[in-house]
């Protein structure tokens, strides 16, 4: 005797819900945010370094 599976009755270990688009949304607004903060602490982080060394630059050129 033969036994057939359908394919859709296979049950697999790694079946998982799609969130829905709220969700996907809220997900994708949350990172941006977080990117942009990260992008913004980098920059600020630059310029204050840039600041830093202009302003010994023209202290080292007022002794000379």
């Amino acid at each position: 005797m033969a036994v057939t599976r359908e394919p859709s009755a296979a049950k697999s270990p790694f079946q998982f819900s799609l969130p829905g688009e709220n969700t996907v949304i809220k997900i994708l607004l949350v990172v941006f945010f977080m990117l942009h903060v990260l992008a913004g602490a980098l920059l600020q982080g630059r310029a204050q370094t840039g600041a830093t060394l202009s302003q010994e630059e023209a202290r080292t050129s007022l002794h000379d």
